[in-house]
């Protein structure tokens, strides 16, 4: 009965962990509309700035330039992020200007 027991709550606290990680993962409610409306600014904003010559579809060539500038669009607008969140938006708006241009 002990190792039934001990097994229960094993997998209760397993659980339990389980729903705090997708708690923490999800966006609350709102979030994700205003990460997307900042993310579509952004793109907007850094295809006016970017040179011509830059293959948008480049991957590996839009990131530096997205890098290279986000900081300070961020700071422009009063916005400050952690390093995770910073990069979570630096990849959503790479990959959002790459598939924008195919």
């Amino acid at each position: 009965m002990t190792d039934n027991t001990t097994h229960n709550n094993g997998k209760k606290a397993e659980q339990e962990l389980s729903e705090i990680r997708v708690r923490r993962d999800s966006p609350a409610v709102g979030a994700r509309d205003a990460f997307t409306e900042l993310k579509n600014q952004l793109c907007r904003q850094l295809l006016a700035l970017r040179d011509p010559a830059l293959d948008v579809s480049d991957r590996a060539a839009i990131r530096p330039f997205v890098h290279d500038r986000l900081g300070d669009l961020l700071a422009e607008r009063g916005i400050v992020l952690n390093r995770g969140e910073k990069r979570q938006l630096l990849e959503a708006v790479v990959a959002e200007l790459s598939n924008s241009q195919s």
